[in-house]
């Protein structure tokens, strides 16, 4: 069987293409070639549906190797794709055209392309893995413990590889992530989601990032592909994402996903949904991959510090809305940022998250309990739990904070109902203390926001903030909070 399937890309085509092929009899592999020139890959994704409607794979064409094959198991299907019988009958490919880069890669320009069907066996030089946990994760398991004991464990809330736009596949991605020595990693890919992954001593927590014209949002935990993510894909239209968006939230809220706003105030990629509810929103990314502040161009570095001070204007208001980083690691260890001087690697920001033994469960919930920390660079050595709640009767808070993994002298600090309290900083390299007691008032809401900087004002540690009693809201959307800056 051979067939050729024809597309085109561009300004004035449609952002949604479809055609269909015939598979005669049921066969052990199907093998896709497509022509895209590597220069416009980023602006496809491909869907592939089987004779009985299921998605069968999803992928951003990104770096990949342009041959894409389906098989029986995850080590000969390729990423984002569904291994497993593949029946005779009227399969659908359908071509949907990435928005946020079509102006700027193609401007007037069109494209056409194909796509070569045949039944080959090929060699799968980007496999889904060892293991496979299919559309609905059926075979995930969410309980399992990777490593035992009560503590604060080292991930990354956001990462990209070759399913999205990132370079590196998924196996060099768990090798970089284990060589940081993080104990979980979450990819969260534009627009798609990982059916497997390759055996790693790592927690991969499930992830996507929601990607549309509006902004970017992540979500964790999730349990199949969003239902609202084939009109995500197709739709542009301010009304039609904004319904699509709200639609996202509902979801998080039956299916129990956590929802985080990532980089908020970045560049072109900012967030600008202002109307998004905020009890609707469990997580915030305050530190985006700290390597692209070098880009002049991004601003990136103030779009950071806008995002800190959005976190704790919510802690303010009485919101339990998670701070967390996120590397958003693109790149391989040989390249660099304009103007950076380290390479964007998972694990820079760091979150550390509390949790009992380390589970995806266990560190859902210690996200949804604000039980995290973020860092650059060090860690943090103390017996506070950050974003835990003090007794009603509470009147002091006694703290003994140790920094390690900075050879200068950081500035430890908090923050007491918004007011900057600097902490005497003793200790030598590697081993920075502040100790004391912050006492606390009669007002019935209170927090506390532990945080570090270095010499020259550039970000080290945040931990989220420990409260005590309840806050009166005031502030119900994302615009409304943004206004308060």
């Amino acid at each position: 069987m051979t067939q050729t399937l024809k597309f085109v890309i561009g300004a004035g085509e449609t952002a949604r293409q479809e055609e269909t092929f015939t598979v005669s009899s049921a066969c052990s592999h199907l093998c896709f070639r497509y022509d895209l020139s590597k220069k416009y890959t980023f602006l496809v994704f491909l869907m592939i549906k089987d004779p009985s409607g299921k998605i069968r794979f999803l992928k951003q064409l990104g770096y990949s190797d342009p041959v894409i094959v389906l098989g029986k198991d995850g080590n000969d299907t390729t990423i984002g794709g569904v291994p497993g019988a593949l029946p005779a009958g009227t399969w659908q490919m359908t071509v949907f055209v990435f928005a946020e880069h079509l102006k700027r890669l193609m401007g007037e320009k069109i494209q056409p392309f194909s796509v070569l069907v045949t039944e080959e066996a090929a060699v799968v030089t980007e496999p889904v893995g060892e293991q496979v946990w299919t559309p609905d994760y059926e075979n995930y398991d969410w309980t399992a413990i990777r490593k035992k004991g009560k503590g604060w464990y080292q991930g990354d809330f956001h990462t990209h590889t070759r399913l999205s736009d990132g370079k590196e596949t998924t196996e060099n991605a768990s090798r970089k992530a284990e060589r940081m020595g993080l104990d979980f990693y979450t990819p969260t890919e534009h627009n798609a989601i990982h059916t497997g992954w390759p055996e790693t001593s790592l927690l991969i927590l499930p992830g996507i990032e929601i990607t549309t014209l509006l902004g970017h949002a992540n979500l964790f935990g999730i349990t199949h592909m969003p239902r609202a993510l084939e009109r995500i894909l197709e739709d542009k239209e301010e009304a039609a994402l904004k319904a699509d968006l709200e639609q996202i939230q509902q979801e998080c809220r039956k299916e129990h996903w956590l929802f985080s706003i990532n980089h908020p105030f970045l560049y072109i990629w900012k967030w600008l949904y202002g109307d998004l509810r905020l009890d609707g929103v469990h997580c915030l990314e305050i530190i985006n991959d700290p390597t692209y502040e070098a880009d002049p161009e991004a601003k990136a570095g103030k779009a950071n510090q806008r995002a800190v001070a959005l976190a704790d204007l919510l802690w303010a208001d009485g919101h339990r809305i998670c701070a967390i980083g996120g590397s958003d690691s693109h790149n391989t260890l040989e390249e660099r940022y304009p103007g950076a001087t380290e390479p964007s690697v998972p694990g820079d920001p760091a979150t550390f998250v509390y949790m009992e033994d380390l589970s995806a469960e266990h560190l859902l919930e210690g996200v949804r309990s604000c039980n995290c920390y973020v860092t650059r660079h060090c860690r943090i050595e103390t017996g506070l739990l950050f974003g835990g709640q003090l007794p009603e009767d509470k009147e002091e808070l006694p703290y003994r904070i140790c920094l390690r993994g900075q050879k200068e002298k950081p500035e430890i600090f908090y923050l007491h109902n918004g007011k900057r309290v600097d902490c005497r900083v003793t200790g030598r390299e590697d081993a920075w203390e502040a100790a004391g007691t912050v006492r606390l008032t009669e007002e019935a809401y209170q927090w506390i926001r532990f945080g570090a900087e270095a010499k020259d004002g550039g970000f080290l540690f945040y931990g989220n903030a420990i409260t005590r009693g309840t806050g009166k809201q005031k502030l119900q959307t994302f615009g409304e909070a943004v206004k308060q800056l």
